[in-house]
């Protein structure tokens, strides 16, 4: 009597969510670096999310945001909100986003804006690269 065994390979899927830092229209994580000194930095948004435009701009833990991006958060006033954050806040924020073009500035580096030297995408610090993922020098 010859008994076959019969495999089953079982497989298990791990779906990752990505939030976006402090809940705003812009997720850090898939931008790319291409200019930055210290506190500052200009990134592209090389997605399909890049379409529209947001910013905030913020003193200590006050913020005032604009966004007319699709799939964004939902602010209190249409397009228009402000916001009170006290995690992890600066003394001045500051985050544009038009199209495929962010900027982002804070005052002392935070999460969303970590210190960084970068030239024509060539970045120098803190990690050596040419168009170093944002995701790759955050404090995350």
């Amino acid at each position: 009597m010859i008994s076959s065994a019969s495999k089953t390979k079982t497989t298990k899927t791990t779906t990752t969510t990505t939030t976006m830092g402090n809940d705003d229209a812009i997720d850090e994580e898939k931008l790319v670096l291409c200019c930055a000194l210290c506190c500052a930095n200009l990134s592209t948004y090389p997605t399909a999310d890049c379409l529209g435009c947001s910013g905030k701009i913020g003193l200590c833990c006050l913020n005032a945001e604009f966004c007319c991006k699709p799939g964004a958060p939902c602010l209190p006033c249409c397009c228009l909100g402000p916001a009170c954050e006290f995690d992890g806040c600066s003394c001045v924020n500051l985050q544009a986003h038009c199209c495929c073009c962010v900027a982002s500035a804070a005052l002392p580096c935070n999460d969303e804006v970590p210190v960084a030297v970068s030239i024509m995408g060539l970045t120098l610090y803190p990690k050596c690269g040419c168009m170093v993922p944002m995701k790759e020098i955050m404090n995350r």
